[in-house]
């Protein structure tokens, strides 16, 4: 099983060449960016940082997902987006200096290149990977082990932030490794967090999107301490058998899956011949609705893409998408 440190290394060498244009991809007013945030917990493990979304909110209400949200201009990059979502949602700082001085911690850039997702809203979702780590000054004599920030847990002393009630109702962790526990050996002793998942074949317009969900204990003995303490505004689902959980699934499943592969270096181009095989092929499907069925055009949603989000049964891609096109997709295994 590879150290916290090596998985960074893969994410942050991983290169991924689009065969379409960025613009395509993430077109003028249906762009959308989401940080994931990584960071050491208290066993040495990299951990993903994860909300919970208000039930006041209008689309993905209560559901679990990364900071992020709509790009308010043309202008904005999607680091930018991802970094001014996160400050607004759960409050931590863009300016490094503040994040240095007033909470002793940095952030680091560790990928660019993971690929466009869409959301059930027809948005282009663009993840930014960062990692988060305690701040440390090199130039003080006689350190010399720069690699300790990524060995070291996240020992945060003061919570850089404050969850926005209007968005965000509670904050917790994962460990990057449980979306890809299945595929350890005996051998390797791993034990994921998650109590309970579920599989299954979901069909949305004529295509088919692998569902997973991972569901998580709220207490959860092995999350990271300074977590505890941020006040959770939350209405945790409860089952009778497991309690109160929180449940990963959708979309943030499928991108901390991929990205998971990627940091754990399992075959990450191969054919797509198992449950969840990393395919990166929204940016066909975004392409194809772009290009070829004129939809995800700046302005309010077409009458079809009203539709398919209401997921109504007539609806289908192949309504937009010419038959060549769907084909491609079909083979390309499912989203």
């Amino acid at each position: 099983m590879l150290k916290s440190i090596e998985l960074l290394r893969n994410l942050r060498c991983f290169q991924y060449r689009t065969q379409y244009d960025f613009k395509t991809l993430w077109p003028s007013g249906r762009r959308s960016a989401v940080l994931v945030l990584l960071f050491i917990g208290s066993q040495g493990e990299l951990r993903v940082l994860l909300t919970k979304r208000s039930r006041n909110l209008r689309n993905f209400s209560g559901h679990v997902s990364f900071p992020g949200g709509k790009a308010d201009n043309d202008e904005e990059t999607f680091e930018q987006v991802a970094r001014r979502e996160a400050e607004e949602e759960i409050g931590l700082p863009r300016d490094p200096k503040v994040l240095a001085d007033k909470f002793q911690m940095a952030i680091e850039n560790i990928s660019f290149e993971v690929p466009c997702y869409m959301s059930r809203t027809l948005l282009s979702v663009k993840p930014l990977v960062c990692f988060l780590h305690n701040h440390v000054d090199f130039s003080t004599k006689g350190m010399v082990d720069k690699d300790i920030i990524y060995r070291d847990p996240l020992d945060i002393k003061k919570f850089f932030g404050k969850l926005n009630k209007g968005e965000t109702s509670s904050i917790f962790s994962i460990p990057l490794n449980d979306l890809v526990a299945e595929s350890f050996s005996t051998e390797e002793n791993y034990h994921h967090e998650y109590i309970k998942q579920r599989k299954y074949i979901g069909d949305w317009g004529g295509l088919k999107w692998d569902i997973r969900h991972l569901y998580y204990p709220v207490q959860n003995e092995n999350e990271a301490k300074w977590l505890h303490d941020v006040e959770s505004l939350s209405s945790d689902e409860e089952y009778p058998e497991i309690g109160k959980i929180r449940d990963v699934w959708g979309l943030t499943a499928k991108i901390l899956t991929d990205i998971s592969k990627v940091a754990n270096g399992l075959n990450v181009m191969s054919p797509p011949n198992q449950f969840n095989q990393l395919h990166f092929n929204h940016e066909k499907l975004i392409y194809g609705l772009a290009y070829y069925g004129k939809q995800l055009q700046p302005g309010g949603r077409t009458d079809w893409e009203k539709d398919l989000i209401n997921n109504k049964n007539e609806v289908k891609y192949s309504d937009k998408i010419p038959a060549f096109y769907m084909d491609y997709l079909n083979h390309s295994g499912q989203f």
